[in-house]
């Protein structure tokens, strides 16, 4: 993502899916700087090992999300454990709001598989990652108002989702199979933009089962620009956090070695 298109999903700044299929050892990125941002990882086949200069540590296992907002700047280290030599991963950016989390601390919060809550219905299978479906909700503490969906649809069965009418920004990715929604078809590794509006979203599976994932959100009422590792309000705010992450990479690696 660029700046010419950056704040096209407003509030969300980038998405990727992360997926290698002959890993030896271990992946993963060294430590780099972010700032500004909200990333949330979540890990589909293998496991994420993360820390960070603001002292934090740990390991989200497959199936499980971890929110990491970078605030006024931090450096942190993914490492990637593999399961029999594949790994498969999401990860979304998401800006922070420019009154208190822009600039605050880093904060972490993260969920494992067996805590995110699911919904079955007939045909499919929603887990919450973020957000709430059909009144339940997931405990994930989420950087803005949103909403983070995976659906398992059965082969033609048709899903809903009744949105919150403040969530204009809307988006799904096609992990497998196909669907059809909007008037619009979409294939395995295909990602459809929703047209702003107040209607409910409806998804239907084609004759064979479909795996999607639906994102959500409240867009924030301000600017949004970005050097690519950091994403800001203003200008005076990516100077600051640019020049935090170089002061970090001179001796915050230190405090954590």
């Amino acid at each position: 993502m660029n700046s010419a298109n950056v704040t096209e999903l407003n509030p969300f700044v980038l998405w990727d899916h992360f997926y290698l299929p002959n890993v030896e050892g271990t992946a993963g990125f060294d430590f780099h700087g972010h700032s500004g941002v909200a990333t949330i990882s979540y890990p589909q086949t293998g496991d994420i090992g993360h820390e960070d200069t603001g002292g934090h540590s740990g390991m989200l296992k497959a199936g499980g999300v971890q929110v990491m907002s970078s605030g006024a700047g931090v450096l942190h280290k993914e490492t990637v454990y593999p399961d029999k030599h594949i790994a498969d991963a999401f990860q979304l950016w998401v800006a922070l709001p420019e009154d208190i989390q822009e600039m605050g601390p880093v904060t972490y919060s993260t969920l494992q598989q067996q805590d995110i809550p699911v919904v079955e219905a007939d045909g499919s299978k929603t887990k919450i990652v973020i957000g709430q479906f059909q009144h339940k909700k997931s405990t994930a503490q989420a950087p803005v108002d949103m909403t983070y969906l995976h659906v398992n649809l059965e082969a033609e069965s048709e899903w809903q989702h009744l949105s919150q009418k403040s969530q204009t920004t809307a988006f799904i990715y096609v992990r497998h199979g196909s669907v059809d929604t909007g008037g619009v078809h979409l294939s395995a590794g295909e990602l459809g933009i929703f047209e702003k509006g107040n209607e409910d979203l409806v998804v239907n599976a084609s004759t064979q089962e479909a795996e999607f994932l639906l994102v959500l959100g409240v867009p924030l009422n301000q600017k949004i620009i970005s050097n690519g590792a950091s994403v800001h309000s203003n200008r005076t705010n990516l100077i600051a956090g640019v020049q935090k992450i170089q002061q970090l990479h001179t001796h915050g690696i230190s405090q954590i070695s």
